[in-house]
């Protein structure tokens, strides 16, 4: 079976980036992604990005929020499997190209980085991270709407959801999780407007990634036009 019958590509943003970084980013996933089925469920608009589902930008930043949109973005797929991504990575073609063995359990790249606030380089992140997984979609639509069960639809409070409801630290168990790793990486760069600032990464300077090349010439690719405040570089 072609695999772009089994994989929907969902993109959930709180639409807090830079308009012209996370138009970038976009356009990287389009490129990329070999013409899989996008939906796309965010906080202000988007245009010419799969099915976008609006949800308005007064329901706030948050984990739970996030995980809300994502729900609404998998009940909105057909597809046996969703492929995640977010509006602050970037993703080579053979991340969109990894079919699952197994249909309930959340399959995660080894392979990821991040490029630092304000750096030009990237620090290897050794666990996996929601920006970078393939999951079946039945069992995520299952797994969100049981950690959801009594809860509102929008909770702008509960930052690192469900361990504020619920004392989990993820909403997948150990048993649920495998890693896989895709040939070439996976990459966040953080900024100010991101949620959480800080991530965990090895601190190790990589100024070259398979694929992608330097980092410098991916940086200014990313920030040309973005503020100087924001997409200046400190080493």
């Amino acid at each position: 079976m072609d695999y772009k019958s089994l994989i929907t590509v969902i993109y959930c943003s709180s639409n807090r980036e830079h308009p012209l970084f996370e138009q970038r980013i976009r356009e990287g996933i389009q490129k990329n992604c070999g013409g899989l089925q996008i939906v796309s469920v965010t906080q202000k608009p988007i245009p010419d990005f799969g099915k976008n589902i609006c949800v308005g930008d007064g329901v706030g930043v948050s984990g739970f929020n996030f995980f809300r949109q994502s729900l609404i973005a998998c009940l909105e797929a057909k597809t046996k499997f969703v492929l995640t991504t977010e509006a602050d990575c970037c993703y080579p073609p053979d991340y969109f190209q990894f079919i699952p063995p197994k249909e309930d359990i959340c399959y995660r790249n080894s392979n990821l980085y991040v490029m630092g606030d304000h750096r030009d380089y990237w620090y290897y992140k050794p666990e996996g991270a929601t920006h970078s997984q393939i999951i079946g979609r039945e069992f995520y639509v299952e797994t969100l709407e049981k950690w959801f069960r009594g809860a509102p639809q929008w909770s702008p409070n509960e930052k690192n959801f469900p361990k504020e409801r619920w004392g989990k630290e993820d909403v997948f168990g150990k048993q649920e999780i495998e890693y896989y790793r895709t040939e070439n990486p996976v990459f966040q760069i953080k900024t100010h407007r991101s949620m959480r600032y800080f991530t965990t990464s090895d601190r190790i300077p990589r100024y070259e990634l398979p694929y992608w090349g330097s980092g410098a010439k991916i940086r200014k690719f990313y920030m040309e036009g973005v503020p100087e405040v924001y997409a200046k570089v400190e080493n």
